[in-house]
């Protein structure tokens, strides 16, 4: 393969690969291999009206040198020629025949070339990780006992506390019947519904009284103006936290307190480490703008959000009634702009820096979320929403390790290591579970 580059104005590139005889003849012999197979109506095996097998070996070899042949070696070109493409490979010339070579001339837009900021030029104050006090590790040895917790039918005779939870009929003073869909579901105490606290304190399941309240049945919202209502209580609950014995123990993957106390302690100061470092990193990203002067975007990408900013505009002048928050294509499109413009920012000290990607935490990040779908990995992978959650996993992942080692360069601290930060997540998340 041969391949060069020229330059266009500002990011356009127009690349130029020719492929050798001995590359691209198998391509060629398995096209005409499919094409002689073709049965006709009319005529033996093998056999076609004059000109149409070179006629089609046109039409399908170029379709198989769009599909497959170019892309098999357009990485291979942008690498040799040190190229970082930003934009969709358009072809504009694409050149073969029969026992030649073949050659393609592919124009696109590529990243920006920056240079590295001035680390000298970041501002930041180290700070200390706060110690954790013995009153943090008790609280998350409540909120622990609290995630374990059930709730759970309170005796029959049994009238409503502050933190039980109910379920409260409600309907108008002159309707006839209680529906369904306006039952009411809230912790006594909670943040929700608390116009009715009062009401239903003392109720037991069962009893019924009129009550006069700032509410709105129809809009299922406070009103500021007072309605009359009739309330049932339907069900009475209250959260059953367990206690601090061997089963609870056993759940948590500890032998006993003063180890379950260990692991919450370590989690915690992680946790203050890492919230430490996402103050640093955002430092880091309010001062980068301020090292680079204004540079070119490439324009397919700016146009395109443009177009989707006109389409959503036309969509909203279709509705009958406009939205509360009108889209703001310039200011849209300006953030947008500033957006890309600190990503090619961060991803200049990645690649000048070589920031490995911490796969293995991005991986077990996934797979925890899988969990939460109740699905596996290798199922959630595979759907556009799962594939899309991995890539933006990966991302940040990614934009995180590059400030990180911003931050690194600014304190002049030694280089983390892709292994090291991966044996520290690995510990905390191995003793957070335990």
């Amino acid at each position: 393969m041969e391949s060069q580059v020229e330059e266009l104005e500002k990011l356009k590139r127009r690349l130029t690969i020719e492929l050798s005889l001995e590359e691209v003849e198998p391509h060629y012999r398995n096209v005409l291999r499919q094409l002689r197979n073709t049965r006709m109506n009319g005529f033996r095996p093998g056999k076609f009206p004059k000109g149409w097998l070179e006629k089609r070996f046109k039409s399908v070899m170029h379709q198989e040198a769009v599909d497959h042949v170019i892309p098999g070696f357009i990485e291979d070109a942008l690498q040799k020629n040190n190229i970082q493409q930003a934009t969709q490979g358009v072809i504009s010339e694409l050149e073969f025949e029969q026992k030649r070579p073949l050659k393609t001339v592919i124009e696109f837009e590529v990243k920006p070339s920056l240079a590295l900021p001035d680390y000298k030029k970041f501002k930041l104050t180290r700070q200390e990780v706060e110690s954790v006090k013995p009153e943090d590790v008790e609280q998350e040895l409540e909120n622990s006992r609290k995630n374990l917790a059930s709730i759970e039918d309170r005796p029959s005779e049994s009238v409503a506390e502050d933190k039980n939870y109910v379920v409260l009929e409600i309907k108008n003073s002159g309707d006839e019947d209680y529906v369904d869909e306006n039952h009411l579901d809230f912790e006594i105490g909670g943040e929700r519904l608390g116009i009715f606290f009062e009401s239903v304190l003392g109720m037991k399941v069962g009893d019924e009284k009129t009550v006069e309240i700032k509410y709105s049945l129809e809009n299922k919202t406070e009103d500021s103006a007072i309605n009359k209502f009739k309330i049932r209580l339907k069900s009475l609950r209250e959260l059953q936290i367990p206690e601090l014995n061997k089963e609870f123990f056993n759940q948590m993957q500890v032998k006993n307190l003063d180890e379950l106390k260990g692991n919450l302690e370590k989690n915690l100061q992680f946790q203050k480490e890492m919230a430490l470092k996402s103050e640093y990193r955002k430092s880091i990203l309010d001062q980068l703008p301020k090292q680079y002067d204004d540079f070119d975007l490439p324009e397919a990408l700016v146009h395109e959000k443009e177009h989707e900013l006109e389409h959503k505009l036309e969509e909203e002048a279709k509705k009958e009634e406009p939205p509360k928050t009108p889209l703001d294509k310039d200011k849209e499109l300006k953030e947008f702009k500033e957006k890309m413009r600190l990503n090619y920012m961060i991803d200049t000290i990645g690649r000048h820096e070589e920031v490995p990607i911490n796969q293995e935490a991005a991986a077990g990040e996934f797979i925890n979320m899988a969990m939460m779908f109740n699905q596996s990995a290798e199922e959630l992978i595979k759907t556009p929403y799962g594939s899309r959650l991995y890539s933006q996993i990966m991302a940040r992942k990614q934009e995180e390790s590059i400030l990180n080692r911003v931050v690194a360069r600014v304190f002049g601290d030694p280089i983390e290591t892709v292994e090291d930060a991966a044996e520290k997540e690995n510990i905390v998340e191995s003793e957070s579970n335990s």
